[in-house]
């Protein structure tokens, strides 16, 4: 048996970029929290609710293909059990890594509130509020924190998996 170690440092790679997104996310969550009722920002405009959009950029092949093309060999009592699965014992190489590219947008809804006395209302007495429900934002602020904290517990198992690999 080999050990590759390039796998555990891609695994360490891939939850990096993964605490990295949820950071982000919930960094941006903060602010819309905090902006909520901002009627007027530094340029004089209503603060826009802020969202990160996460766009899967995979170079890899399914996982059904790599398991048609994996290394390992199976053994079975009956060889008539294996017949027609496509397993082959040459490993194909992978054709690059999964990557997560993230883009930062503001939205363009807002909710209008009666209030004449408020110093950026309209002559209609109506001022622009960003639609931001904090409700949703607290929804989305535990998400990502319970995301970060998987991530951090994917890296503690790879980390120990590797250990023990090398106590081998």
């Amino acid at each position: 048996m080999s050990l590759n170690i390039s796998s555990f440092f891609s695994t360490f790679k891939t939850s990096a970029g993964a605490l990295s997104n949820e950071k982000r996310q919930l960094a941006i969550t903060a602010e819309n929290i905090a902006n909520a009722e901002t009627t007027r920002t530094v340029d004089g405009k209503v603060y826009r609710r802020k969202q990160l959009v996460r766009e899967n950029v995979s170079h890899r092949r399914p996982f059904s293909h790599e398991l048609k093309n994996a290394s390992l060999k199976l053994k079975t009592s009956n060889a008539s059990h294996l017949n027609d699965t496509g397993f082959s014992t040459q490993r194909t190489e992978q054709s690059g890594s999964s990557l997560v590219r993230t883009n930062v947008e503001e939205g363009d809804q807002f909710r209008e509130i009666y209030d004449p006395e408020h110093p950026d209302a309209n002559e209609d007495g109506m001022v622009q509020y960003p639609d931001i429900n904090v409700v949703t934002e607290m929804l989305h602020l535990i998400s990502a924190s319970r995301s970060y904290e998987a991530n951090i517990t994917v890296m503690g198992a790879t980390k120990s998996m590797a250990r023990k690999s090398l106590e081998i």
